[in-house]
């Protein structure tokens, strides 16, 4: 054969790579790792959005079946503006703890009672389609008031003015009403519901603020809310956490607690001359000390 006629030779062709299936490749295990972590994340951010906006409809839902009005949340207020001036510890409450330290809220958190004005505030949500109407609210005392604590009295620190319009009770006086607690109104002092309602719109919150007041005298008391809903009026009973009564004790003569605490802004020292934020003295040197005019006692 002539070399004109010397047809090449074809090449045989080098095989093709072997295909891995998508589901094997690593660029995927690090896309479905990344894809879901994000889906995770936003899920966790939707839902803590919708938890927090929480809807009218869907708290009103939450509370269905309950009664036309709903106490959803009661609260003390421990700053001395809007709630005790001073607190006494029952006598025989364990002084370790609070000599070491004031709770943030005696009453809640070490069982004190408030001394002179008590303050809660009181977290209502109507639960029907047509709006509840509060019309009257009043503390109904569950025994006679008694002559004031003598415990161990604790200062309670001022925190600044209060802006907030309150209503006001006298719960040591007969037939305490709800009064109109705004110094710059024209019906301060007034009876609030004499001229005043409360509309609770359904899954709406609507927070009322009650201060009660006792000049001389311990008073235990539960709250009674009349309200108009279901096309007749009702009538419903607040009490303190754990059901119990909410309590306000007036002043009682210096000497006659057993222990007072100091306020440390006076940054009184010890008997030894050593500094404590937590000076505790008995109830007669604390009147001696207020007879002599001083605001430390050694």
């Amino acid at each position: 054969m002539s070399p004109r006629n010397k047809r090449p030779r074809r090449r045989k062709a080098a095989p093709a790579p072997a295909t891995v299936a998508w589901w094997k490749r690593p660029v995927t295990w690090l896309l479905t790792i990344v894809v879901g972590a994000v889906a995770a994340w936003l899920g966790a951010v939707v839902l803590a959005a919708i938890n927090q906006w929480k809807p009218a409809n869907e708290l009103a839902e939450q509370l269905a079946g309950r009664g036309p009005v709903v106490v959803l949340d009661l609260k003390h207020v421990p700053y001395p503006q809007e709630g005790a001036l001073d607190y006494v510890y029952p006598a025989g409450a364990d002084l370790a703890p609070l000599d070491a330290e004031r709770p943030d809220d005696p009453t809640v958190e070490a069982g004190a009672v408030d001394i002179e004005r008590s303050t809660w505030e009181i977290t209502l949500v109507g639960t029907r389609e047509q709006a509840a109407e509060a019309v009257d609210l009043r503390p109904v005392l569950v025994e006679p008031c008694r002559p004031p604590l003598t415990g161990i009295r604790e200062p309670n620190r001022s925190q600044g003015d209060s802006q907030k319009i309150v209503l006001v009770t006298h719960v040591d006086r007969p037939n305490p009403r709800m009064l109109v607690d705004d110094p710059d109104g024209e019906d301060a002092g007034a009876p609030f519901f004499s001229t005043h309602k409360i509309t609770l719109p359904k899954g709406e919150k609507n927070v009322i603020q009650v201060r009660a007041l006792s000049a001389k005298q311990h008073c235990r008391w539960r709250l009674e809310l009349d309200y108009l809903a279901d096309g007749r009026r009702q009538t419903m009973v607040i009490s303190a956490p754990g059901d119990k009564p909410f309590e306000v004790t007036g002043r009682a003569d210096d000497s006659a607690y057993a222990w007072v605490y100091l306020d440390p802004i006076d940054g009184c020292r010890a008997k030894d001359g050593s500094k404590t934020d937590r000076l505790r003295i008995t109830g007669a040197e604390y009147a001696q000390m207020v007879r002599d005019g001083r605001t430390c006692p050694y």
